[in-house]
Order: C-alpha cells, then sequence, then structure tokens
C-alpha cells in the first residue's frame, strides 16, 4: 500500500511561505488575499462530510447485502493490489499532472500573465491542487491551486482563473471526443453500455457547442459589453475591488481567445484525460484480479462508463468528503445496469476509490513539502514573446508522447490478454459424421471395457459436462448450466463426479480464481456445492476427500462428509515458493504426496512430500502432472510432432521418458488421464491448437502398451472437448 499523506485540512495554506513582498503586482491589485482553507472550510463541516460519506456507503452496503455474487473482504484487495499496476497508475497520474500544467502555463501566457511559474513550479502546484480538487464537494478543492499560484507564485488571480475557467471548458471537449471515439468502436457497439456512453457523449457535445458558442460570441459580444454597462455606476462604491476583479477575469478569458491557443489547450487536454482513465483502469484491474475474479473479466467498455458515472457523482454539490459514497454509488449503479453483481461492483469501486486516493494525497503531500521547501522563482514572461514554432513544438510532443504511451500501453494489453485467455466462449461447433472405421475401433473398445468417460465440452452451447457410457459408446449431458463447468473428476466408485464451474457464466481456465467445485451423483443427477473459489479439484483414492487449489494460491484437502479443510500447501510458505501459482494437484493418499504444476516466473512440475520437501520432475516444458499408479506419472512434456507429447515416470521423482506421441492429423496432446487399474488412458488432441478451452481438441482412448496409431477417437465434433477422465468396472 502506498502510505496517505494527507494535507492538514484546515491550515494546509498556512504550510506555505509567506506571499512574496518584493514589488507589487498589479494582477493582485484590488484582489483581497484568498483565504485559507482553514478560515472557509471548517472542522464542523468536515465532520458533516464524513459523517454523509458513512452514511451513504452504510445505504449502499445494506442494499446489496443480499446480492448472490462472491463476497470478498475490503482489505485483501488494499492489501494485494497489484504493484506493477499500481505503479502504472502513479505514471499515469504523473503524466497527466504534466499535461495539466503545461496547459495551464500556456493558457496563463495567452491571457497576458507576465509571472509565470517554471515548468517544475507549475507542475507541483498542480499536483498538489490534485489532493485537493476531491477534498471538497462539487470541486470545490480547485479553488486550492488558485490560492498556490497567487500567494506563492504571484500569479494574478484573475489570470488564473481565466485559466481554470477553459480548461473546465476543454476538459469537457476532451471527455466529448473520449467517448466519441469509444462509441466508434466496433467492439463496443454491442455491448449493454453502448447506449449509455452515447448518451453522455451526445449530453456533452451539446454542452460543449454551448461553450464554444458562450467562448466565441457570447461573452464578447453580449456579457462583456452588458456587464461594463451594467457595472459602471458601482466602481465608485466598495464593490469596486470586486467588480474590477471580475472585468478582469473576463478580459483574460477573452485574450486567451484571442491568442488562438485553443488547439493546444485542447491537445493537452486530450492527454490529460488518456493518462487519467488510463491509469485508473490499470489500477481497477490491479485491485480486482486477485480477489474479486468476477470484476477482473470486465473490458474498457465496462470499466469506462463506471469510472464516468462515479467521477460525475463525486462532482455533484453533495456534502461527501473525498467523495467517498456519492464515487461509489454512481459507479456501482452503472455496474448494476450492466450485469455485473452489486456487492463485488461496490468492493472493486471502494477499493479504487481508497488506493487512488491514496496515491494522489501520497503525491499531493510531496508536493506540499516541495513547496513549502522550496523557493519560489518566478520567471516574469510577456505576452509578446508566443510564438507559433514553440505551439508546434509542443504540439509534436504531445503527439509523439500519446502515440508512444498508446503503443506501450496497446502491448502491455495484449500481453495481459494472451495471458488472461479468451474473453469471450469459443464458437459451439458442429457434430462431425464418424467414418465407418472409427465406429468399428469404437464398437471394438466397447467389447473390451465396461464403465464410463467423462469430459468438458461446449457442444450444447456453453461448457457442460459429458459421460460416454462403454460399451453402448452413448453420450449424455450430465450438467446444465449457463455458467461454465469444466475438470470433471470420477469418484473411485464410479459414481459421482467433482467438476469445476464458474462463478460468472464465462470465465477462461487460465483464471484459476473464479471457480467453484460442484459434485453431481451420476445417477440421481442431484448437484451440491462443495468449496468456493476451488478448482482442479480431484478424489483421494479411499473417496472420502476432494483436493483441489484456492485462488492459485494453496492446495486444500477438503473431507467431503463434514467440510473440514486442511491446507496442504500454500505459496509463499515451506518449500513452495512466493508468487508461484498452483495447479492440477493430484493427491497420492498412500505415499502423501502432492503432484504438482507450479506456474508463475517459471513453470515446473514438483512433488512435495509429506515431510515438506521438493522435488523437481521437469523443467519449465512439462506441465499436468498427476499420478499414474502409486509410483509412476504422467504428465504432458515437449518433444512431440505437435510439440506435445505424453511422458511418464516409472518411478515417483524419477527420470521420465516420452509415452504416448499419436502419428495422425491430431497429434498436440493435452489432458492425460490414467484409469485406476491402468488398463486405459484418456487425453485430449488437437491438430493444432493449445488453448484448453477455445480450441477444437478430440478425446481419444489408448490401451497402453499398443502402438499410438491404435489410439481410439471417441468424439468427432469441431467444438472444444476437454480434461477427459475414465472409470472401468
Amino acid at each position: 500500500m502506498v502510505a496517505i499523506i494527507v494535507p492538514a485540512h484546515c491550515h494546509c495554506l498556512l504550510l506555505l511561505p509567506p506571499p512574496h513582498r518584493g514589488g507589487g503586482s498589479p494582477s493582485t491589485v484590488g484582489l483581497p488575499e484568498p483565504p485559507c482553507l482553514g478560515q472557509t472550510v471548517t472542522m464542523k463541516k468536515l465532520l458533516i462530510s464524513a459523517a454523509v460519506s458513512l452514511v451513504t456507503l452504510g445505504l449502499i452496503f445494506h442494499l446489496v447485502s443480499d446480492g448472490n455474487a462472491q463476497r470478498a473482504e475490503l482489505w485483501p484487495l488494499l492489501r494485494d493490489v497489484a504493484p506493477p499496476m499500481l505503479i502504472g497508475y502513479l505514471v499515469c497520474q504523473i503524466g497527466q499532472t504534466y499535461m495539466r500544467s503545461e496547459r495551464y502555463r500556456v493558457l496563463l501566457r495567452g491571457a497576458g500573465e507576465p509571472r509565470i511559474p517554471s515548468s517544475g513550479h507549475s507542475f507541483l502546484a498542480t499536483m498538489a491542487r490534485n489532493a485537493l480538487v476531491d477534498l471538497l464537494p462539487a470541486r470545490a478543492g480547485e479553488l486550492g491551486y488558485l490560492a498556490l499560484m497567487n500567494l506563492n507564485y504571484r500569479v494574478g488571480a484573475e489570470t488564473c482563473l481565466g485559466s481554470m475557467t477553459i480548461s473546465f471548458l476543454f476538459d469537457l471537449f476532451a471527455l466529448a471526443a473520449v467517448l466519441a471515439l469509444a462509441i466508434a468502436a466496433p467492439w463496443i457497439r454491442s455491448a449493454p453500455s453502448w447506449s449509455l456512453l452515447a448518451g453522455c457523449a451526445v449530453s456533452l457535445g451539446i454542452i460543449c457547442l454551448v461553450g464554444l458558442w458562450g467562448l466565441f460570441t457570447l461573452l464578447p459580444r453580449w456579457i462583456v459589453p452588458l456587464w461594463h454597462r451594467w457595472t459602471a455606476p458601482v466602481r465608485r462604491s466598495r464593490l469596486r475591488r470586486v467588480v474590477d476583479f471580475i472585468s478582469r477575469t473576463l478580459d483574460a478569458v477573452i485574450r486567451v481567445r484571442d491568442r488562438r491557443l485553443l488547439m493546444v489547450a485542447f491537445l493537452l487536454s486530450l492527454g490529460v484525460r488518456f493518462f487519467k482513465y488510463g491509469g485508473l483502469y490499470l489500477l481497477f484491474r490491479g485491485v480486482t484480479q486477485i480477489h474479486l475474479p468476477q470484476m477482473a473479466t470486465a473490458g474498457a467498455r465496462h470499466v469506462l462508463p463506471a469510472l464516468l458515472a462515479g467521477e460525475g457523482a463525486a462532482a455533484l454539490p453533495l456534502p461527501a468528503l473525498m467523495g467517498f459514497g456519492a464515487y461509489e454509488g454512481g459507479s456501482t449503479a452503472v455496474w448494476i445496469m450492466l450485469g455485473f453483481a452489486p456487492d463485488a461492483a461496490l468492493l472493486a469501486m471502494l477499493a479504487l476509490h481508497i488506493v487512488s486516493q491514496a496515491a494522489d494525497y501520497t503525491l499531493g503531500g510531496i508536493a506540499f513539502i516541495l513547496i513549502t521547501m522550496g523557493r519560489r522563482a518566478v520567471r516574469t514572461e510577456k505576452a509578446e514573446t508566443v510564438r507559433a514554432p514553440r505551439y508546434r513544438w509542443v504540439m509534436a510532443v504531445v503527439i509523439l508522447v500519446l502515440f508512444g504511451t498508446s503503443l506501450l500501453y496497446a502491448g502491455i494489453q495484449w500481453r495481459g490478454l494472451r495471458k488472461r485467455g479468451s474473453l469471450t466462449p469459443p464458437a459451439q461447433g458442429a457434430a462431425l459424421a464418424v467414418p465407418p472405421a472409427g465406429q468399428a475401433a469404437l464398437d471394438g473398445l466397447g467389447k473390451r471395457y465396461r464403465g464410463h468417460v467423462v469430459w468438458s465440452s461446449n457442444r450444447s452451447g456453453n461448457h457442460d459436462i459429458m459421460l460416454m457410457e462403454l460399451p453402448s459408446g452413448k453420450v449424455r449431458q450430465v450438467t446444465r448450466n449457463l455458467h461454465t463447468e469444466t475438470y470433471p473428476r470420477l469418484s473411485p466408485d464410479g459414481r459421482q463426479v467433482l467438476f469445476a464451474r464458474s462463478q460468472i457464466p464465462w470465465v477462461s481456465q487460465r483464471n484459476g480464481v473464479a471457480w467453484d467445485t460442484w459434485l453431481v451423483d451420476l445417477k440421481t443427477g442431484r448437484e451440491r456445492l462443495v468449496a468456493t473459489n476451488a478448482l482442479f479439484a480431484t478424489w483421494t483414492a479411499d473417496g472420502l476427500h476432494a483436493v483441489f487449489q484456492r485462488n492459485d494460491r494453496a492446495v486444500i484437502r477438503h473431507t467431503l462428509s463434514d467440510g473440514s479443510e486442511q491446507v496442504l500447501c500454500a505459496t509463499g510458505a515451506g518449500a513452495i515458493p512466493d508468487g508461484a501459482l498452483v495447479q492440477t494437484p493430484d493427491y497420492n493418499i498412500h505415499n502423501q504426496t502432492l503432484a504438482l504444476t507450479l506456474r508463475g516466473s517459471r513453470r515446473l512440475t514438483v512433488l512435495l512430500g509429506a515431510d515438506g520437501t521438493l522435488r523437481t520432475i521437469s523443467d519449465g516444458t512439462t506441465c499436468q502432472l498427476g499420478w499414474a499408479t502409486d509410483d509412476s506419472l504422467v504428465y504432458v512434456g515437449r518433444g512431440g510432432r505437435m510439440k506435445n507429447a505424453i511422458w511418464r515416470s516409472t518411478t515417483a521423482g524419477g527420470p521420465g521418458e516420452p509415452w504416448l506421441d499419436l502419428p495422425g492429423e491430431f497429434s498436440h496432446e493435452y489432458f492425460p488421464r490414467l484409469s485406476r487399474d491402468g488398463r486405459l488412458l484418456v487425453f485430449g488432441a488437437s491438430a493444432g491448437g493449445h488453448e484448453h478451452d477455445t480450441a477444437d481438441y478430440e478425446i481419444f482412448a489408448w490401451e497402453p502398451g499398443t502402438p499410438p496409431g491404435t489410439a481410439v477417437r471417441l468424439t468427432y465434433h469441431t467444438g472444444n472437448d476437454c480434461w477427459p477422465d475414465v472409470w472401468l468396472e
């Protein structure tokens, strides 16, 4: 976590050095010194705001307390935020702060401000402004930037306020441009959030057109002349200083328009929005990827509307401290509209808000300290020094930065997409005609064996558990659920099946978290939940326990009779290295040894003994290690015709050797599973596709000791068939 450094709420500007006394400043004459925030925001108001925020959050928690989705505590989300994502967010915050500060400096020059802080000083003031902007409702914290620039750097309050006004307008322009690009993207047109984004884009477009009309027509032709005419009688009264200040502010806004700097301001505003939402999206993924997998599957087309709704709700004039309550309420409402579980959405946005606020206040606190300790050097610039070549250089830099950052971001996201597996389920496929030779092989297999084979298949539209009876070869569907079911494992007596069911309709098998383990009785079809956050469940030989991995981080032995659990191993504990992911555990109850595949920085197949010792079976080219018998192992390794082959180690922990590699069209072998008596091996094989749950795998059966070419093809379907298991009488 990032340490929270919060500026003193009631005395934050008292930390600043006193105003510069050397020489008068015509830009501040006639304007009272901006009051200290300690005078305008009392402790009473802050306490009321905090109370309202807590009550609002309490009401939201109450409204979603009846949700059925997986619940997670808030602390684990904050504790386990992914460091690379947090670093990415901080980098994006620095990037958007730089873009925002340069936009202020450009607009100050255009307004004719002679005292413009250097880039470094303006950057620090803008960073401090970021910490203040969410402190007060309705973005009243923006005034902290005005106070910093006026008191500390002697920037004219009227030019500063004018630049802030134009900046706000161009924030809306940039946001409208972002929404317009979003709704035009092909990947979002079919999303349920499209109409919401389109409505926001149209509304913002109308507001921007009104703003342009006001800036170019209404302000110079009507508002300013009418203002001078109406205020002429009061220029000699006590209100003269206020009237003069407003007049100078209006003139500053008009000068910015006359300087033709609007294109530069717009490009910088686009940069601000790009870095802002890019950073928030990275942080969203960082707080959800471990403990809220159902939220982590959401793409940018879902996250963007929620972020916009939260930001809009937090900007409302509600007495909410730092936007807490309002932000979560607005974003959670959008998540519910998009079909996500309300309790998970609330936790995700609350964690995102807390971590982002912690990061922003840390950066803002550092900026306050540097401003307090540093010199208030101000470079005097004349409006005439602004030249077109300088702005062309700024535009070129902005475009290059945006392009480079976009390329880097796209690369990171593409790599992440490959690691997460498919974001959408595969095509259902179609049944194929069984050739006469294939049917004859099936009939011959049925004459030699009695039992059944189970596997996961999407031939019914989504992955369900299928079963083939031997000797008849008849196939029937065991489960019928809209969620994804995979990794079926038959009980020692062949009467029940353990399997994994996803917590949302589609989850890639590369996501090892968003699954629960269920048990189905093959005779009655009755199902029951065994364990939550559990995947890759197998039976112990006595049929009394299920062994599975939980959240990719631990292996659990679950007693089926009473639900008690024992942790067999966990990453970061004992011999399992910290950060490793444990997969496809298979527990040998006789020698109390656990066969594992470890992933992470390295991929290994290992044996974990009862004494805690770890023995490596093979390096990162192998996976899916499991017990064949009490003293032999089977796994997937390299060296086949299509890279993969099935390997076997005849002694526990001993060297392995290639065991099976099909000679035909389907020679990319996966999912090996040997019957308990060792008579029949079932496995999957593709014609070249690799992904477990999307490639066209077919299920095969092979009798060990016979030539590889005698393996019998059990399925004929272009959909995905995976993770078979076999039980023989």
